[in-house]
């Protein structure tokens, strides 16, 4: 009995067939059919086992606990959530997928697990009677318990099963055994909180204390992030069994993953853990010793990716006396060999410039103000403190040999350092400031903005979920969007219309909105609302917002007769409805009231119309045409997201995408028809207080009357708006100036099915508020949106524009007529430097095609994005090789790209020690971001070998904090990794105008000439070139420059001019 049960399934009461049995059946020449169906059970009885078995075995040996930063929700949504969820009953025949065995309730009973947990019997357990609650007994729970699985279609009766050595939960499936890992639970939701995820799940009130709905990751389910799955319990005592038995599973795997930790109570708590697992694996009266092969068990279930060469160095400098085996304290030497930071130890050793002391108190403030670029001055008192948390007593090493100790004196350690370096004292970014104050108009901020915030995948057959609000909330998204259309019984539903994918009801969005609208941020939350309803639904969805927003809903002006839009402070803990317009003829009262300056002005016009000074400003703007609209939804090129999240509802299944509420109004470029928005009720118009949609005029443009009113908004999507920065000239001067002053959003175009996004840097540079991107898929453009908003105050959702884009006087071009531009000078160009010393990285994750034992080849990226024109010599770098474009060109779309070299055979701790000196030309300074991506190079010595993308993250230039710091790293669902990172010195220059550096350096000033794409005075051109003939510089200008000859002598009056790329693109 002991021997099978050594050697069981994870199943409770999986069976190994008896070939005894089989070999009767056949010599009784029982018929052939018979005996073809018992063999083929038989067959794929021992199969189901044995691929369970390795499975489960592989995922007990890849790690010892979560690697991924997985935030648990509760109900009040005091987490993120990781990956995309999708229920398992919407995308999988789940319902089918069920079977029914039976089970031996006591054959696992009294087994130890391999977490160092003891499992007790049923009869060790105290339990309490009459309002007592039992404490969980795991014995019973890996056993097996009947629970009820609810899916769309019907209720099943499944036996559930904990299999603590693996963490995970298992059930029957309908070929095999399925599963998932209690360190890929995304959130647990029980009774009342799982509403809004199980619309399509009835459960009556008084089943409903008894549902536990659980969220889980799930990345090898045919690309979808995550999946639910609902489970009613037969009593509440099984479901604290359940609850309680998980919780302390996680618990006890969450500490083995802290045996590096550089907290000694930490790391001696999961050495001992992880001990005890690699002796009970060793069976009964077995030598409680630590092998080499139990070495590399144990650095694989760290993440320790190193290649067997490395694992046995480790090994042997903990067997000095190369017995091959490791006692209990030889094993923690082992263990210990690994927290040792040689990179730290190196700098804190140029710290004490080769003395053998340690760092005092005045040493560690030298070091943050020459290293890390902090301010110690300004708060002198916190790094006192912070250097006493790291600092010991001083020991026995006195700076001079006849100086005696002082006790009273604390000194940093080499231990100490790299224990101030790893925590939150040493952030990358700027810590979060939510002290600001952002007291300026809403249309001088940037607004971190979602599109289709509902969807959780495809744009055409993805899963609509509350899910996409609860995510897009809690990261600090201040814009989300509401496709509204009509339901069954009055009640209006949120889907992609005219596509398939699946409902949830507007309700439903709406109380979800409710609950976490300032879960992030206390400041203004905008809901874009799509509405495509009759007008009966209009009024429903208008009572809802009534219900649910009560105090928070924006309904009239906060200060009437006010020619301008309220700052983000004025409007803290409220919400603003963007909608489309309502009727003239329905909003004439309206109107009046307006002019009569009474409290419920709401209108377009009047109250909310700019001075008569204004309209001047834009008196000289050229009559724009006005091009096709498109739909925000339309399908495109891009990679797949993966879907998340229960659905409501069954698909619609017309192809067509639903229309955005205030695009331009005109004919589609598609030969198709779009869908137009229904007309607007004036119950529902009056809301839209601050944020009224409207379509872009054709005739006038952005001098109509209706584009100057203070609360209106426009809504492009991306292939309208990058034809307005292409059309004819002045127009994109005159969306620029329009933006200054007035609401702008942009939306992902038709063709991006797959819901990719556009680069919102093409969008920011031209003042755009709100760059409304598909949060759902974490690809490079969603990661410089989520660097945007990452740091300070920027964490709160908004970002005070740069002063260029905010007033008229920085306008690349004057208030004046076209053909007048040429007379007026352009904005300079600023100079960006920075340096980047990537040291080494920690702990990178490992490609699952890659072989444990075989250790990995990692190599560097980094990316400068900017948001300037794409040109040569734009961002110049040096100091490793360039994996740029061929022609050398950087930009908008085209970021200079270094790389390092390639560290063989080890990811847990590879050392680069390379430096990249970086600097950019560009008009915004403040729109740089800069990108770092850990490849693996599958065969490091063969050049052509495809490399796989383990880790990225992205981070705004001017967020980043200067000195040593590791840079978390992220997975390509945008999940942060619990202990990989990067290890970095980061060195900024400060920001000058080119001109101030062209005068003082003829090479800056040269290579600065060919960025701007200028030519350089005489003097600077035979300084730098001197093979170049005058004929030569003269014709090899433009006919403008050729006509300002007269001026060359003037090197920082020409080096300013506009730039021949820019001319282009003012024409264009």
């Amino acid at each position: 009995m002991s021997d099978r049960m050594g050697e069981r399934s994870p199943s409770p009461h999986t069976r190994i067939p008896q070939p005894g049995a089989m070999a009767e059946a056949m010599a009784a020449g029982r018929s052939p059919g018979l005996i073809r169906r018992l063999s083929r059970g038989a067959h794929n009885k021992l199969r189901r086992r044995a691929s369970t078995q390795h499975s489960l075995r592989m995922q007990r040996e890849q790690s010892a606990g979560p690697v991924l930063t997985r935030r648990r929700s509760d109900s009040n949504g005091a987490s993120e959530f990781g990956g995309q969820d999708v229920s398992d009953f919407e995308l999988d025949s789940t319902a089918e997928d069920v079977a029914e065995e039976p089970f031996s309730p006591y054959q696992l009973q009294g087994r130890l697990n391999a977490l160092g947990i003891d499992v007790p019997r049923t009869s060790d357990v105290s339990t309490l009677f009459e309002g007592g609650v039992a404490d969980a007994d795991p014995s019973i729970l890996q056993c097996g318990t009947y629970l009820i699985r609810l899916t769309k279609k019907k209720k099943k009766r499944v036996l559930y099963w904990l299999d603590s050595t693996s963490a995970r939960v298992c059930w029957y499936g309908k070929t095999s055994v399925k599963s998932f890992g209690l360190d890929d639970v995304v959130e647990v939701r029980r009774d009342v909180e799982s509403r809004n995820a199980r619309d399509d799940v009835q459960v009556s009130l008084e089943d409903e204390r008894r549902l536990l709905t659980i969220v889980y990751a799930d990345e090898q389910s045919k690309g979808r992030g995550t999946k639910t799955i609902h489970l009613l319990m037969p009593d509440m005592h099984v479901m604290d069994q359940w609850l309680k038995a998980v919780n302390r599973v996680v618990a006890e795997r969450v500490a083995s993953m802290k045996a590096l930790s550089l907290s000694a109570e930490k790391s001696d708590k999961a050495m001992l853990l992880l001990w005890r697992q690699a002796m009970q694996s060793k069976g009964d009266g077995a030598e409680e010793v630590f092998t080499l092969e139990d070495a590399q068990r144990f650095c694989r279930q760290l993440q320790i990716n190193c290649n067997t060469l490395s694992v046995e160095s480790h090994f042997r400098k903990a067997d000095p006396e190369r017995k091959g085996v490791l006692t209990y304290q030889e094993y923690r030497n082992f263990v210990k060999s690994f927290k040792e930071r040689k990179d730290i130890v190196h700098i804190f050793s140029n710290l004490r410039h080769g003395l053998d002391s340690d760092l005092d108190l005045s040493g560690f403030l030298a070091f943050l103000k020459e290293s890390q670029g902090v301010n110690v001055d300004k708060d002198r008192a916190h790094w006192e403190m912070v250097f006493d948390k790291y600092a010991r007593p001083a020991q026995n090493r006195p700076s001079l040999p006849s100086a005696e100790p002082d006790i009273r004196q604390k000194t940093l350690s080499a231990q100490g350092l790299q224990s101030f370096l790893s925590s939150s004292y040493n952030l990358p970014l700027q810590p979060s400031n939510n002290e600001a104050t952002l007291d300026r108009p809403l249309n001088e901020y940037f607004i971190s903005s979602s599109h289709n915030t509902y969807l959780l995948g495809h744009q055409v057959r993805g899963t609509s979920s509350v899910e996409g609000y609860i995510d897009a909330l809690i990261r600090g998204c201040r814009c989300v969007e509401v496709d509204c259309w009509d339901g069954e019984n009055n009640r209006p539903m949120v889907t992609h219309g005219r596509t398939m994918t699946t409902k949830v009801p507007f309700e439903d969005c709406i109380s979800v909105i409710a609950k976490y609208a300032f879960h992030s941020s206390p400041y203004p939350l905008i809901i874009s609302l799509e509405v495509h309803c009759s007008p009966e639904q209009q009024s429903t969805m208008v009572d809802i917002m009534i219900k649910y927003f009560i105090g928070m809903m924006v309904t009239e002006p906060i200060m009437p007769n006010v020619n301008c839009l309220p700052s983000p402070e004025e409007l803290r803990g409220r919400i603003l409805i963007k909608v489309k317009a309502a009727d003239d003829s329905d909003q004439s009262q309206l109107l009046a009231d307006a002019s009569n300056g009474r409290s419920r002005a709401r209108s377009l016009t009047s109250a909310f119309t700019r001075s008569s000074s204004t309209d001047k400003m834009y008196a000289s703007s050229p009559l724009l045409s006005s091009p096709g609209a498109t739909s925000p939804s339309d399908p495109g090129i891009g990679s797949i997201s993966t879907p998340r999240g229960s659905t409501t509802s069954g698909p619609t299944t017309t192809p067509n995408s639903s229309a955005e509420d205030s695009d331009d109004g005109s004919n589609s470029v598609a030969k198709t028809e779009s869908p137009k928005t229904s007309k607007i009720i004036p119950k529902l118009g009056r809301l839209g207080v601050y944020t009224q949609g409207i379509s872009f005029p054709k005739a006038l443009g952005f001098s109509d009357p209706k584009a100057k009113a203070a609360n209106h908004i426009f809504s492009f999507s991306e292939d309208t708006f990058d034809g307005r920065c292409k059309k004819e000239e002045g127009s994109r001067q005159a969306l620029e100036k329009h933006n200054m002053h007035y609401l702008m959003r942009v939306y992902p175009g038709r063709r991006r099915i797959w819901s990719s996004n556009f680069n919102p840097l093409s969008a920011w540079r031209r003042g755009v508020q709100m760059a409304a991107l598909n949060w759902q898929t974490y690809d490079v453009h969603q990661q410089v949106n989520r660097a945007m908003f990452a740091a300070g105050s920027d964490c709160l959702g908004y970002v005070l524009k740069p002063e260029e884009l905010r007033h008229a006087k920085h306008l690349a071009i004057a208030d004046t007529l076209p053909e007048a531009a040429e007379k007026k000078n352009k904005k300079g160009k600023k100079i960006v430097r920075f340096t980047v010393h990537i040291i080494s990285a920690q702990r990178l994750p490992r490609p699952r095609e890659v072989n444990p034992e075989a250790g990995m080849n990692p190599y560097i990226e980094f990316e400068l994005f900017s948001a300037d024109d794409k040109a040569q010599d734009n961002a110049p770098g040096e100091g490793v090789p360039d994996a740029s474009a061929p022609d050398g060109s950087a930009g908008l779309g085209s970021p200079p790209r270094k790389r390092t070299r390639t560290i063989f055979g080890n990811g847990f701790d590879p050392s680069f020690e390379e430096n990249m000196a970086m600097s950019a030309v560009t008009k915004h300074p403040s729109l740089i971001f800069v990108r770092w991506t850990v490849w693996h190079q599958p065969d490091g010595r063969k050049a052509g070998s495809n490399p796989v993308q383990l880790a990225t993250f992205t981070a705004k230039l001017s967020s980043l904090q200067q000195g040593y710091r590791h840079l978390p790293l992220y997975n390509p669902q945008g999940e942060k990794y619990k202990e990989a990172k990067l290890f970095v010195r980061i060195t900024k220059e400060a920001t000058l105008p080119a001109y101030e550096e062209e005068v003082g350096d003829g090479n800056l000033a040269l290579s600065t000439a060919a960025a701007a794409g200028v030519v350089a005075s005489p003097r600077l051109s035979e300084a730098g070139r001197p093979d170049r003939s005058w004929p030569r510089r003269i014709f090899s200008r433009n006919p403008s420059e050729r006509r300002r000859g007269g001026n060359e002598g003037d090197s920082r009056g020409l080096l300013s001019r506009t730039s021949s790329m820019d001319r282009e693109s003012v024409r264009s």
